[in-house]
């Protein structure tokens, strides 16, 4: 592994963190983290990569058909990771992400029906579970 792709790594790792804390915590992606991971894809870059954009389009159109849902902040990150792993990779990603949502969501589902409690609608932060499948298939 090239020196350049090592320091894209830590600093891609981190950046993750980063957007994971503030979802969590605001439930926003600050545009300084997306345009960071953008700038850091400069450092092992593929122009193949640059069709990867194309991977934040299943969470546009979702976005578009239920507005208050996905975030506007969570789309830019997945676009702007697949500038640095590419389209494949930010699928399986999305993929792995997505899939960690449903279990998390169900669980949550599960426990509340158990203890008699009431379950109403609920919002998760999206780019925890994204972080973790991005991450996953980052060594891939």
């Amino acid at each position: 592994m090239p020196g350049s792709s090592i320091v894209q790594a830590v600093l891609f790792f981190c950046l993750m963190g980063c957007a994971v804390y503030t979802d969590i915590k605001k439930r926003e992606i600050p545009t300084a983290i997306w345009s960071l991971v953008a700038l850091i894809s400069i450092l092992d870059f593929k122009i193949v990569h640059l069709f990867g954009i194309m991977a934040a389009l299943p969470l546009l159109f979702a976005a578009m058909v239920s507005p208050s849902g996905i975030g506007g902040g969570d789309i830019k990150l997945v676009a702007v990771v697949s500038l640095v792993i590419g389209f494949w990779k930010a699928l399986i990603g999305m993929a792995i992400g997505l899939s960690l949502v449903i279990i998390f969501h169900g669980t949550v589902k599960l426990i509340y029906r158990i203890s008699s409690k009431e379950y109403g609608r609920r919002a998760y932060p999206l780019a925890p579970f994204l972080a973790l499948g991005y991450v996953c298939v980052y060594f891939l």
